[in-house]
């Protein structure tokens, strides 16, 4: 079961967190030891393949339900073409990174200062951000004129709202201190999490270098998708949390889906926090298990009777 959590993916209002992180404790009980990510050595959380590593979104991500996508990446080496939604996903992803790290970078620069001059600096930054991150992804080889502008439009938007999001912020805090606080105390009240914190899975039989899209303070892994909400997008706060229990050996029982959309220049953000119990990590694993299954026969396992057209694979299995 999920609960919403209201505000954005940097600033969710920390009351309204603590309070649904209460009642899921009230609703569910603990997560057994044998399935926390540091017990990667029994037969239900080691690898059944040596030397073979998935994404947790390759294995998470369960467009097609009998794995013929894995079958075409890992297996034939078919990589799936780009479209709008890929790319997409690609410059929200970065462009919410990059604006993190942005505001940081300019308290560290600046000082402690007042909120609107914070979005100024900020919003100063905004161009070069823009052109660094297409450039970086290549967005004009993907996408035509049109909708390469489109992007730029929303993800311009997006960046827009961060700022603003970090300038009130920064206002909050130093209005509810009675003296200005130390620099790093600021930084960590506006921006209490790591973006992109990377995570060697390699004991479950995951990637060396996950990245967590947004670790937070209250030990929350945060993923971010851009698409519509599906109900296998849990999955993916099940891989994380056991990796980062495998990597650093800490507990990890609460995960956030972010949902990003950006609608005719208005930024959309719906949260929903998930306890990350026994069910939801040994359908992770089944999941898991099943994804080396698919590799290791290495025969085709057909398409499923009905083909989401959402599949980034839809136009190689239908033509």
């Amino acid at each position: 079961m999920a609960k919403l959590v209201y505000g954005d993916m940097f600033f969710i209002d920390p009351l309204e967190l603590d309070r649904s992180l209460r009642q899921l404790r009230q609703m569910y009980g603990g997560v057994s030891d044998e399935l926390r990510g540091w017990n990667w050595s029994n037969d239900l959380l080691s690898p059944p393949l040596e030397e073979v590593y998935l994404g947790v979104s390759e294995i998470a991500n369960r467009y097609c339900p009998t794995y013929r996508d894995l079958y075409l990446r890992r297996v034939l080496g078919k990589t799936a073409p780009y479209t709008y939604k890929t790319v997409r996903g690609w410059i929200y992803h970065a462009i919410s990174s990059r604006a993190v790290r942005e505001v940081k970078s300019t308290l560290y620069r600046v000082g402690p200062c007042t909120g609107t001059r914070l979005q100024l600096l900020l919003s100063e930054r905004k161009k070069e951000i823009l052109n660094s991150v297409f450039s970086v992804y290549g967005v004009e080889k993907h996408l035509g004129e049109h909708d390469a502008l489109k992007l730029k439009r929303d993800a311009g938007a997006l960046y827009d709202y961060l700022a603003l999001q970090a300038a009130a912020r920064l206002d909050r805090v130093l209005s509810e201190t009675s003296r200005i606080p130390e620099l790093e105390s600021i930084i960590a009240k506006i921006v209490p999490m790591d973006v992109e914190r990377l995570v060697d899975g390699r004991l479950l039989g995951l990637s060396r270098e996950l990245r967590v899209d947004l670790f937070t303070e209250r030990r929350i892994v945060v993923d971010i998708k851009t698409g519509d909400a599906r109900p296998f997008h849990k999955y993916t706060l099940a891989g994380y949390a056991l990796a980062i229990e495998a990597d650093l050996e800490i507990p990890i029982d609460y995960g956030i889906i972010s949902y990003l959309s950006v609608e005719g220049g208005v930024v959309k953000v719906r949260n929903s926090i998930h306890f990350i119990g026994d069910e939801l990590r040994r359908e992770f694993i089944e999941l898991r298990d099943e994804a080396f299954s698919v590799i290791h026969r290495g025969t085709d396992p057909g398409k499923p009777p009905t083909c989401p057209d959402y599949c980034i694979y839809y136009q190689i299995c239908n033509g």
